[in-house]
């Protein structure tokens, strides 16, 4: 530690309090004093003499507050916050701070700042409260919601069904992918959206209700026609067809299909841990073979709200229909036409909006 600065910190917080105190003939001078205690956290900061700088910070912090200065009060106390989570590794304290300053700025009126502040406190959590620290996202996407500025909470919609994936609390997961895909309708790109779709199915799987992601599809696919003829349309589907026929060959081969990379890192895991009924995942990486999987495009019924696939039509003058698949359970479908092969590299770091 830096011996001159702390004694620059200590004389500042002196002063500061002297500002602070009620005189006989004057009032405390809620402007001076907080000038004080901003130039002692710094000077404590200097010195890497955290807890004196937290100290100073949210002395600065109420004398802001006192001064009717919400804005810098609460600039102050984020401040604190964060010398709590990464100096002083304390989350539980810097939640409380971020949320005390999520608060100032709320009365203030800077929502965008309050929210972003409540996202900071359950980032800090992560690792020791899940549920606080989801806590603290969903009342960051209500801040938003409740402004109708849905889209600036993309990032925290994104953060929380990770959150809440990874750690298979899955019906937590599930409302805040549906409330994700609420706000996606008002985006005029639509990839997005239909990431979220197929996020929801994969989720619906690993609760072990295909029934209804089964009529989620369905819905899906009626209220959005340009989501019947996507990409994730096409991968949910195969993901229902494996679970209506118990074939966890055709299930792992969509589940490592290279769009399901382009989901959220956990989303795309989760996919790859899904068995249909009965059966166990396989061991072994699915390699491919010769030939190609047919392509169905999806046909869309709006009467009486369902979707089928189109067969396939074989000429048995130019090509023999293809072989049915061994009964055993090594057998392993081949790529789908028209995507790549690929080798899929675990990432244990988030991923942005694809």
């Amino acid at each position: 530690m830096d011996a001159e600065q702390i004694r620059e910190g200590v004389k500042c917080m002196q002063q500061g309090d002297k500002a602070s105190t009620k005189g006989l003939f004057r009032k405390p001078d809620w402007d001076i004093a907080s000038g004080y205690y901003n130039q002692a956290a710094t000077a404590f900061k200097i010195a890497k003499s955290y807890d004196q700088a937290v100290q100073a910070y949210a002395k600065a912090s109420e004398a802001y507050f006192k001064a009717e200065n919400t804005h810098l009060a609460g600039k102050a106390t984020e401040s604190a916050a964060f010398i709590l989570a990464q100096n002083l590794n304390n989350p539980q304290r810097a939640a409380e701070a971020y949320q005390r300053a999520s608060n100032f700025f709320m009365t203030q009126g800077s929502t965008d700042r309050a929210a972003e502040q409540l996202q900071k406190a359950g980032r800090a959590l992560e690792n020791t409260d899940v549920n606080a620290a989801f806590d603290m996202y969903n009342k960051a996407c209500l801040i938003y919601e409740q402004e109708d500025k849905a889209r600036s909470a993309t990032e925290i919609y994104k953060k929380a069904s990770s959150l809440l994936v990874r750690n298979k609390r899955y019906d937590k997961a599930l409302d805040i992918l549906k409330r994700q895909a609420a706000a996606f309708q008002k985006f005029t790109s639509r990839s997005h959206l239909y990431k979220t779709n197929l996020s929801i199915l994969i989720v619906l799987f690993a609760i072990g209700d295909d029934v209804e992601a089964g009529k989620q599809f369905s819905n899906m696919c009626g209220n959005d026609a340009g989501f019947a003829q996507s990409t994730e349309a096409e991968l949910g589907d195969n993901f229902l067809r494996a679970y209506e026929q118990r074939d966890q060959a055709l299930l792992e081969h969509t589940a490592r299909d290279q769009h399901i990379t382009f989901l959220d890192n956990d989303i795309a895991r989760l996919a790859r841990t899904l068995t249909v009924p009965g059966e166990v995942l396989s061991s072994v990486r699915p390699q491919q073979r010769g030939g190609e999987m047919e392509n169905r495009p999806l046909q869309y019924n709006n009467n009486n709200q369902s979707y089928q696939q189109q067969q396939p039509s074989y000429n048995s003058s130019t090509s023999p229909p293809p072989p049915p698949p061994p009964s055993n359970n090594n057998y392993q479908q081949p790529d789908n036409k028209g995507y790549s092969s690929y080798q899929y590299e675990e990432d244990d770091e988030d991923f942005g909006l694809r």
